[in-house]
C-alpha cells in the first residue's frame, strides 16, 4: 500500500515538472491567473458585487453599496443593479464592447453616471456611451 501511495506521489511530481501543453513554455499563462480581483482589478469584480446587493435584498441588513477600484463607495439600488449585471451580459453586443464597459464600471467616473439616474433609462446611456 505504501509502494502505490509513494508511486502516486512521485508520478505526480513528475507531471507538474514535466508537463508542457504544446511545447508553449509558459507562453500565455497569464490567462491562466484567477485572482479573486480579476485582472487589472484592485476590488472585487463589479459583476460579483452587484449579485451581492442582488443576494442580500431580503436579508435584514442588505448591502447597499459597491466599491470601485478607485477607492469610492457608491449607493445602488437593487433593481440598478440588476439592470448593470444585465448590460455587462448581454449578448446583443459584441465581447469586446462587454469587455470595455465591465472594466468601465469598476471605476466611479462611469458608474456614478449609470447609478445618478433611474435605472430604466440605463439601456438607453448604454447605447449612447457604447454603441453610439
Amino acid at each position: 500500500m505504501d509502494y502505490m501511495k509513494e508511486f502516486e506521489e512521485h508520478l505526480d511530481k513528475f507531471q507538474q515538472e514535466n508537463y508542457d501543453d504544446f511545447n508553449l513554455k509558459n507562453h500565455g499563462s497569464e490567462l491562466d491567473n484567477d485572482d479573486e480581483g480579476g485582472p487589472g482589478f484592485s476590488e472585487k469584480p463589479m459583476y460579483d458585487q452587484l449579485g451581492k446587493v442582488l443576494d442580500s435584498r431580503s436579508n435584514p441588513n442588505p448591502i447597499r453599496t459597491v466599491k470601485t477600484d478607485d477607492g469610492k463607495e457608491l449607493k445602488v439600488t437593487p433593481d440598478q443593479a440588476r439592470m448593470i449585471r444585465m448590460l455587462m451580459t448581454t449578448e446583443k453586443v459584441k465581447p469586446m464592447v462587454r469587455t470595455k464597459f465591465q472594466k468601465d464600471v469598476q471605476n466611479s467616473k462611469t458608474l456614478v453616471d449609470f447609478l445618478d439616474m433611474d435605472y430604466h433609462e440605463l439601456p438607453s446611456l448604454f447605447v449612447k456611451r457604447y454603441l453610439g
